[in-house]
């Protein structure tokens, strides 16, 4: 994990520098909020413009793997790209922020933690809970929906208003219902 973290903090660092607003969610945000789990990669959600594009591949070529079609593709279709660490090998999942009312919401609600004295962005406990039931409303996967259970058990003061509201309307409210204490 502390190749993880390594490049968490070079990635977060450089974003910072760069002036690209970022903030970490999935599996390896959760290991903050809850009891941790392996997780393969880092996800990082990134609002990126096309100006921003020669300033990260600048940023970042040196010692990842990073291509410039792939981040234009991503920023097309709203979708990711990666970056992989060619000393440790760690992928970074980077998402293109999508410009739906809730994930602009989410974005907005992001906040801090300190990580071995560096600011790190990290997505609300009610919006990696959001997310992951999204990512399992198709497939119920039973990984997401523990996590889920994890992220609800281990943090006592989930705004239970504000995931019913969002909930609603990103269609998962029934699997919200699932996981209320």
């Amino acid at each position: 994990m502390d190749d993880y973290l390594k490049v968490l903090l070079l990635v977060g660092s450089r974003l910072e520098q760069a002036g690209i607003p970022y903030m970490l969610s999935g599996s390896t945000a959760m290991n903050f909020y809850a009891r941790p789990r392996m997780t393969r990669d880092v996800d990082i959600v990134v609002e990126l413009e096309a100006p921003k594009v020669p300033v990260l591949l600048s940023l970042f070529q040196a010692d990842f793997s990073i291509d410039e079609e792939e981040i234009r593709e991503a920023l097309s279709h709203q979708s990711l790209f990666n970056l992989i660490h060619f000393e440790t090998v760690v992928k970074v999942d980077c998402v293109i922020r999508k410009r739906s009312a809730y994930r602009q919401e989410e974005f907005r609600r992001r906040r801090t933690v300190e990580l071995q004295g560096q600011r790190i962005w990290i997505v609300s406990p009610e919006d990696l809970v959001l997310s992951k039931l999204y990512w399992a409303r198709d497939s119920l996967s039973e990984m997401q929906m523990g996590d889920v259970r994890n992220i609800v058990d281990a943090t006592s003061s989930m705004d239970w208003a504000y995931l019913m509201h969002w909930a609603r309307d990103l269609g998962i409210e029934s699997l919200l219902e699932t996981v209320k204490p």
